[in-house]
Parts: structure tokens; C-alpha cells; sequence
């Protein structure tokens, strides 16, 4: 008997992916400037916040279809 590979779509919510995304600036941020956030000078934080705010517009509504 011979297999046969079927492709199933898999369903992803937009929320999980704005999740992955934010950890993996999470990640970014704390492998450049280190994981004490106390210590990252205010440009830094600066940097870090805005990239978050990126990341949130990037999934944020664009308006309302007719």
C-alpha cells in the first residue's frame, strides 16, 4: 500500500502570530542590551518600545470593509 501526503490547511489566529512576533523583539532586544532592562540606557528603551508599537500596528485593524 502506497502513502499519499494531504495537505490540510492549518488555521492561525492573527493574535498568535502578533504574539510570536513580539516574543521574538523580546528576544532580539534582550540578546543586543542584555536581560536586565534596568540597566539599558534610555535610548535603548526608546528603540525597544517603539519596535513593539511596530509590531502592534502591524495587526491592527485598517478599517472596516463595506
Amino acid at each position: 500500500m502506497n502513502a499519499v501526503a494531504i495537505s490540510v490547511p492549518v488555521m492561525v489566529r492573527a493574535e498568535d502570530v502578533e504574539e510570536a512576533r513580539l516574543a521574538e523583539v523580546d528576544r532580539e532586544f534582550t540578546e543586543y542590551f542584555g536581560p536586565n532592562w534596568r540597566r539599558w540606557k534610555p535610548w535603548q528603551v526608546e528603540q525597544y518600545v517603539a519596535a513593539i508599537e511596530k509590531v502592534h500596528a502591524e495587526f491592527a485593524p485598517q478599517g472596516v470593509a463595506a
